[in-house]
């Protein structure tokens, strides 16, 4: 990856167009099948482990095999449709799951590219200012304003840009 610039992507109109009309069309396949539990409803149902998954999947092989033997009270309709939308579902999570990841890794890398060109924009306005620039001054202080309460040190981030720009020129 590029030191300057970690990550250029440009998504055309028609692309985000298709791509948002993708998950409306997963939204709305998945529209009456899909709960949204509240916090306390989360906490209180919770999430299974690794080890009770193995344990479901080991009840379903006793269903295959001996299942006739459950008395008659035993819902096996409800049963499989719980079991197989179980299965369903997992999968869809994981590949939701693959492409979140990707999503927040791309968009963290074009944050800290937005980051980068944001401090050299006001480094190199804090410097127009300097030289008297007219109409620059409202600018840089509009920015500076986020100086104060930053964790991160854009003051730092430009300079470091400026060593960076420079060895590379001299490269």
């Amino acid at each position: 990856m590029a030191k300057n610039n970690m990550i250029s992507i440009e998504l055309l109109a028609t692309a985000i167009q298709q791509i948002n009309g993708a998950f409306d069309l997963i939204d709305q396949l998945l529209d009456g099948k899909v709960i949204n539990l509240s916090p306390s409803d989360r906490q209180r149902y919770g999430s299974i482990n690794e080890q009770n998954k193995l344990f479901i999947l080991k009840a379903h092989s006793f269903y295959q095999a001996k299942g006739q033997l459950l008395p008659s009270y035993f819902d096996r309709v409800e049963y499989e449709k719980d079991f197989n939308a179980r299965q369903v579902f997992e999968g869809l999570e994981g590949r939701t799951n693959e492409l979140y990841e990707k999503l927040r890794d791309t968009r963290t890398l074009l944050d800290y590219d937005s980051m980068r060109f944001s401090s050299q924009m006001y480094k190199q306005a804090k410097n127009m200012s300097e030289s008297g620039v007219p109409g620059v001054d409202f600018w840089v202080a509009e920015m500076a304003q986020f100086f104060k309460r930053s964790r991160i040190n854009l003051e730092a981030m430009a300079e470091e840009e400026d060593v960076d720009n420079t060895a590379e020129q001299e490269d």
